[in-house]
């Protein structure tokens, strides 16, 4: 083991992506627990690591600077100026994509003092971070999955499960072979035995992070299904080990996390695969309504389901 850790130091491993990210992602299972501290760290304050000094982030970890140096040359970074440039390129990146003239005070200016107007206003701002954030490339990689495997499980435990559960329930609608799995569902064993590479798993997962949902990962996984992870974190139990992460940010402002960007990302999913599927899924969308519609189950008809 320790002549791995010398190979890696001496002739670290580089990549040509740039996405610092995601190679945070991909190692962090290998990292020292001090290095694991820093890595949080460039995640969650991109802003900070771009425009700091390395002597003001060691102090913020309280580590030593060649600390945080040597951490950059564990990833195959040419040293801190390396890591602060990616950043800065990343940082970039998210501002080009943020530029709404509508801002949250705008919008939310006459609920201003009160406790759920600051909770409102930070919805607003989790949703902004999450949009201008999310990968192209990521979400057309996961509606394909999504879209084309042989079942699609979705699974969530404890407060994310209304998320999950909304996002199985229409894409049932979309697709065949979609199965809902909750943290505590006595009948998940049974379904889980029959998952096979052409599966995929949907999971998601935000602090504390249900170990449930966590397990099953791991199952899927063990069965080389493909397995999507809609998660606040890439280094998150989950985000490390899925094959697409995709970021909502889900930080509130009570003792509860906020599911409004999870939930506006389950929408995107889920509008990506209609879009995908095409009339397959209008027409399974329609049979599905004539059904209700034919059932009485709302109060409200729509035209033309006949």
């Amino acid at each position: 083991m320790a002549i791995r850790k010398a190979e890696a130091k001496n002739a670290p491993e580089a990549f040509s992506s740039g996405d610092v990210i995601e190679e945070l992602r991909r190692r962090y299972d290998r990292l020292t627990q001090s290095q694991k501290r820093i890595a949080e760290y460039v995640v969650e304050h991109s802003q900070a690591v771009a425009f700091s000094t390395v002597d003001q982030m060691a102090a913020q970890l309280d580590v030593n600077p060649s600390t945080i140096v040597r951490f950059t040359y564990r990833l195959g970074l040419n040293g801190f100026p390396d890591l602060q440039e990616r950043m800065r390129e990343l940082v970039r990146d998210q501002l080009s994509r943020t530029g709404d003239p509508i801002n949250e005070n705008q919008v939310a200016g006459h609920l201003e003092g009160t406790s759920f107007g600051a909770s409102l206003s930070h919805d607003w701002q989790n949703l902004h971070r999450t949009i201008s954030g999310l990968d192209t490339a990521a979400m057309g990689r996961a509606v394909n999955i999504l879209a084309r495997a042989r079942r699609a499980y979705v699974v969530a435990g404890f407060s994310t499960f209304p998320v999950a559960q909304y996002c199985a329930l229409i894409l049932n609608r979309l697709r065949s072979e979609v199965c809902l799995l909750a943290s505590n569902d006595a009948f998940a064993t049974p379904r889980l035995v029959e998952m096979k590479p052409e599966d995929c798993v949907l999971a998601f997962t935000f602090p504390r992070y249900a170990s449930a949902t966590h397990r099953i990962v791991q199952w899927a996984k063990e069965n080389k299904a493909r397995v999507i992870a809609v998660t606040d974190s890439p280094i998150s139990a989950v985000g490390q080990i899925a094959d697409v992460v995709l970021l909502a940010a889900s930080a509130g402002t009570g003792m509860q996390n906020s599911l409004v960007a999870p939930m506006a990302v389950a929408n995107a999913l889920l509008n990506g695969v209609a879009a995908t599927k095409g009339t397959s899924a209008l027409e399974r969308y329609s049979r599905h309504d004539r059904l209700m519609n034919r059932w009485d189950a709302f109060l409200l008809k729509l035209d033309g389901v006949d």
